[in-house]
Protein backbone atom coordinates (compact mmCIF):
# COMPACT_ATOMS: atom_id res chain seq x y z
CA UNK A 1 0.00 0.00 0.00
CA UNK A 2 1.32 3.20 -0.99
CA UNK A 3 2.16 5.74 1.50
CA UNK A 4 0.01 9.02 1.46
CA UNK A 5 1.64 12.42 1.49
CA UNK A 6 0.42 15.74 2.48
CA UNK A 7 1.26 19.14 2.93
CA UNK A 8 1.96 20.00 6.94
CA UNK A 9 -0.07 22.97 7.51
CA UNK A 10 1.64 25.96 8.35
CA UNK A 11 1.25 28.20 12.01
CA UNK A 12 -0.58 31.23 9.85
CA UNK A 13 -3.01 28.51 7.76
CA UNK A 14 -4.21 27.03 11.93
CA UNK A 15 -4.48 31.05 12.56
CA UNK A 16 -6.63 31.89 9.53
CA UNK A 17 -8.89 28.72 10.30
CA UNK A 18 -8.71 29.75 13.88
CA UNK A 19 -9.93 33.48 13.13
CA UNK A 20 -12.93 31.46 10.97
CA UNK A 21 -13.90 29.79 13.83
CA UNK A 22 -13.92 32.57 16.12
CA UNK A 23 -16.12 34.90 13.95
CA UNK A 24 -18.59 32.32 13.54
CA UNK A 25 -21.40 32.63 15.95
CA UNK A 26 -20.56 31.05 19.36
CA UNK A 27 -21.77 27.33 19.87
CA UNK A 28 -22.61 24.78 21.00
CA UNK A 29 -24.92 24.56 17.32
CA UNK A 30 -27.34 21.72 17.21
CA UNK A 31 -28.59 19.60 14.24
CA UNK A 32 -32.13 19.06 14.14
CA UNK A 33 -33.63 17.19 11.44
CA UNK A 34 -37.58 16.86 10.47
CA UNK A 35 -38.60 13.12 10.78
CA UNK A 36 -35.38 11.97 12.50
CA UNK A 37 -35.67 14.21 15.93
CA UNK A 38 -38.89 14.17 17.42
CA UNK A 39 -38.63 17.73 18.94
CA UNK A 40 -38.16 19.18 15.32
CA UNK A 41 -40.40 20.51 13.47
CA UNK A 42 -38.38 21.33 9.83
CA UNK A 43 -35.01 20.77 9.09
CA UNK A 44 -31.89 23.15 11.05
CA UNK A 45 -28.96 24.07 13.13
CA UNK A 46 -29.51 26.07 16.39
CA UNK A 47 -27.07 28.09 16.90
CA UNK A 48 -27.43 27.51 20.54
CA UNK A 49 -28.42 31.11 21.82
CA UNK A 50 -31.93 30.25 23.09
CA UNK A 51 -33.56 33.50 24.77
CA UNK A 52 -35.64 33.71 27.83
CA UNK A 53 -38.84 33.37 26.24
CA UNK A 54 -37.38 29.96 24.06
CA UNK A 55 -36.81 31.73 20.74
CA UNK A 56 -33.19 30.79 19.07
CA UNK A 57 -31.55 31.87 16.55
CA UNK A 58 -30.97 29.39 13.37
CA UNK A 59 -29.70 28.46 10.40
CA UNK A 60 -31.79 26.06 7.43
CA UNK A 61 -30.01 24.90 4.77
CA UNK A 62 -31.40 23.97 1.35
CA UNK A 63 -30.65 21.21 -0.54
CA UNK A 64 -28.38 19.32 2.55
CA UNK A 65 -28.69 15.98 3.61
CA UNK A 66 -29.48 15.12 7.17
CA UNK A 67 -25.53 14.47 7.27
CA UNK A 68 -24.21 17.60 5.74
CA UNK A 69 -26.44 19.82 8.31
CA UNK A 70 -25.30 17.38 11.08
CA UNK A 71 -21.62 17.30 10.29
CA UNK A 72 -21.49 21.27 9.84
CA UNK A 73 -23.35 21.75 13.10
CA UNK A 74 -20.63 19.38 14.76
CA UNK A 75 -17.69 21.40 13.13
CA UNK A 76 -18.73 24.79 15.53
CA UNK A 77 -17.57 22.60 18.19
CA UNK A 78 -15.02 20.11 16.43
CA UNK A 79 -12.74 22.40 14.69
CA UNK A 80 -11.64 24.64 17.98
CA UNK A 81 -11.26 21.27 19.69
CA UNK A 82 -9.20 19.74 16.51
CA UNK A 83 -7.06 22.82 16.52
CA UNK A 84 -6.27 22.62 20.12
CA UNK A 85 -5.05 19.17 19.80
CA UNK A 86 -2.81 19.92 16.49
CA UNK A 87 -1.22 22.71 18.47
CA UNK A 88 -0.28 20.45 21.47
CA UNK A 89 1.04 18.13 19.61
CA UNK A 90 2.81 20.60 17.63
CA UNK A 91 4.07 21.80 21.24
CA UNK A 92 5.02 17.92 21.86
CA UNK A 93 7.07 17.56 19.34
CA UNK A 94 8.45 20.59 19.87
CA UNK A 95 9.66 19.90 23.09
CA UNK A 96 10.94 15.97 22.53
CA UNK A 97 13.06 17.15 19.28
CA UNK A 98 14.83 19.80 21.78
CA UNK A 99 14.98 17.15 24.30
CA UNK A 100 16.43 14.54 21.88
CA UNK A 101 19.20 17.06 21.06
CA UNK A 102 19.67 18.07 24.46
CA UNK A 103 19.65 13.80 25.18
CA UNK A 104 22.02 13.60 22.50
CA UNK A 105 24.82 15.92 23.85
Amino acid sequence: MAMQTFEELADEDLDRIEARAAAATTGPWFSYVAGRDPEADGSFIELGRCNEVGTFESIELVGATAADQDFIASARQDVPMLLRAVRCLRARLRYESVSNKNDSH
